[in-house]
């Protein structure tokens, strides 16, 4: 799931379940994302997730996606990670990633 926040469109939600892992779902799906964001002509594709779960940020990072620090992020994207917030979680336990279809 997703949808456009300012130049970027935002992954929501990306979920394979466990018995159909390993057979390259979760990258066809990303891919499918990042293409819609790159035929919208948007900047990238930006998604917030959790810090320190094995499969979560470096399945993004071997994708091209890099960590936006939020001090420098755009203010929406700001908006949106801290509304992504599970109650009880530290800020700190959750990280802002981009992939930009263009240098910038």
């Amino acid at each position: 799931m997703c949808g456009t926040i300012g130049p970027f469109l935002h992954l929501k939600e990306l979920s394979v379940a466990p018995e159909h892992g390993k057979r390259g779902l979760g990258t066809a799906l990303l891919s499918a994302v990042v293409g819609e964001s790159v035929s919208r002509g948007l900047d990238g594709v930006s998604l917030s997730t959790f810090r320190a779960v094995p499969f979560n940020a470096p399945f993004y990072a071997r994708h091209g996606f890099v960590e936006q620090p939020l001090i420098s992020a755009p203010e929406a994207l700001r908006e949106r990670f801290f509304s992504e917030i599970p109650p009880g979680i530290e800020a700190g336990s959750r990280v802002l990633m981009l992939r930009r279809n263009r240098p910038g």
